[in-house]
């Protein structure tokens, strides 16, 4: 069962549009919504629900019942950066998991073995891991992701990135080149925050994403063009 969030003068509580079918996240805190803005960008997630589920738990012999904050499922082919195609996460500031970790980590562990004996991982994350460069990129590519984007402007971002001989090419050039093909100068940046964001346009996101950011197409042309054909 999916916990209401009720009103608190400690949290900031709202929803967070997403591109992932449920179309909105409801968070509890300004934490927790910066933590599904660094999840979004996350290669090969299939979605995102947040309070997922209420476990039943057996803690210092006593029965308790505990909402994590985030469930996050990868796709079966991707690449698993928890071990895991299905991780379970608690979002809590550093301070106060440092301050109450002695009455924390009983609820934590067994939570974690719960998770375990169903094959999900269950990972605590703060606000010493969340803020970071990426997190910022994320912030950035977010809303340019969750806007639809032409078809038209793929195939020629395809067609620019995938030229022979040319395995990397920089944002500002690829942005100079679609400018040059008629769009607009914000039209083709959105366009390539858009793809960094969902994963067609493959850059490193721990550095600052700049005009001299190196860009790569998400797969060879030729493995590409295999996959379309089995699907």
């Amino acid at each position: 069962m999916t916990r209401i969030i009720p009103p608190s003068h400690r949290s900031i509580t709202g929803s967070l549009p997403t591109r992932f079918p449920v179309r909105q996240l409801h968070y509890e805190s300004k934490l927790e919504r910066d933590f599904l803005i660094l999840l979004e960008i996350e290669p090969g997630l299939e979605t995102i629900a947040t309070q997922p589920v209420t476990l039943d738990l057996v803690i210092e012999g006593r029965r308790r019942r505990y909402t994590p904050d985030v469930m996050a499922t990868w796709w079966e082919d991707a690449l698993l950066p928890y071990g895991r195609a299905q991780v379970v996460f608690e979002v809590k500031p550093y301070s106060i998991l440092k301050r109450d970790y002695a009455d924390l980590a009983p609820k934590y562990h067994a939570a974690r073995q719960h998770l375990a004996a169903q094959g999900i991982g269950f990972r605590v994350v703060t606000d010493r891991t969340i803020y970071c460069t990426r997190q910022a990129n994320a912030v950035l590519l977010g809303p340019a992701m969750r806007r639809p984007l032409s078809s038209d402007i793929m195939t020629t971002v395809r067609a620019i990135m995938t030229y022979p001989g040319v395995p990397h090419r920089t944002f500002g050039e690829v942005k100079k080149l679609l400018m040059a093909d008629g769009l607009l100068r914000d039209t083709a940046h959105q366009a390539l925050l858009h793809l960094l964001g969902i994963g067609y346009l493959v850059a490193d996101l721990s550095l600052v994403i700049s005009d001299t950011t190196q860009m790569r197409w998400w797969t060879h042309l030729v493995a590409e063009e295999a996959l379309v054909e089995d699907s």
